[in-house]
């Protein structure tokens, strides 16, 4: 079975297989249709593993290595010895070959990154939150810790809520400091760009503009193609799966 998937050129090198999927050609069913891959949201486990398995032969890896992401800043070191899912985090590395990280998400913004100098990569899960405490920052360390170098460290963002579409409240505001770029007002109400506001903390992590890349793909406007918790949550009772974005060294 073939999937529908994504590539960012900035990450489309030798050195990796790396995709950024969508909902798709997998086997869930219902409102988890059908390429949901993650089993916290209430589908059936047959399902999500079949749809892993799928992802995990997309991109030719041996293993493909998932989490039970909290919100946090927290980023892991993945090797062969790690388990394929369960650790609580957001974000993880490895510079281990055929190791594939994934990353779930359904609105929240996915961030890819590669050192294809120093073969180091690594995936972090970043909505308001995660990014607020840290994890972008965290992950761009922990490449660094396993050789990489930020002058040779890429990233892309992939599919997120679009600034359009993400109305905000002024109390969600007061989470941040002096980020008035992020924010905007559409048609009288306060909306923020949550891509935006990843791509700032990348450059204030160290990498270039010209190694980042914004894919521009607003899960809320394209629910067809990808989950969307926002979208669900107000069209479809809530239930709503997760997309899964991967990056893996050949």
């Amino acid at each position: 079975m073939s999937i529908d998937v994504l590539e960012a050129p900035i990450l489309s090198l030798g050195a990796v297989k790396h995709g950024f999927f969508g909902r798709k050609s997998g086997s869930s069913v219902g409102g988890y249709a059908s390429l949901n891959c993650s089993v916290y949201v209430g589908d059936k486990e047959s399902s999500v593993v079949e749809n892993l398995k799928l992802v995990r032969d997309a991109i030719s890896a041996r293993k493909l290595v998932t989490l039970e992401q909290v919100a946090g800043n927290e980023c892991i070191e993945v090797d062969n010895d790690s388990p394929l899912s369960g650790m609580k985090a957001d974000a993880m590395v490895t510079n281990v070959p055929g190791i594939a990280l994934g990353i779930l998400a359904a609105d929240c913004a996915p961030i890819l990154f590669l050192d294809d100098k120093n073969n180091v990569v690594g995936a972090a899960h970043a909505g308001w939150r995660g990014a607020v405490s840290g994890v972008i920052e965290a992950t761009v360390d922990k490449m660094v810790h396993l050789g990489a170098e930020l002058y040779h460290i890429k990233a892309a963002i992939g599919p997120c809520i679009g600034r359009n579409n993400y109305e905000v409240g002024d109390d969600f505001k007061k989470n941040f400091n002096e980020n008035g770029y992020c924010f905007c007002i559409i048609n009288e109400k306060l909306h923020f760009d949550l891509a935006r506001y990843c791509q700032e903390h990348l450059l204030e992590s160290g990498l270039r503009d010209r190694n980042i890349e914004l894919l521009k793909v607003d899960t809320f406007s394209s629910d067809e193609c990808y989950f969307s918790s926002r979208y669900a949550n107000k069209f479809a009772d809530g239930v709503c799966g997760r997309n899964i974005s991967t990056i893996c060294l050949k």
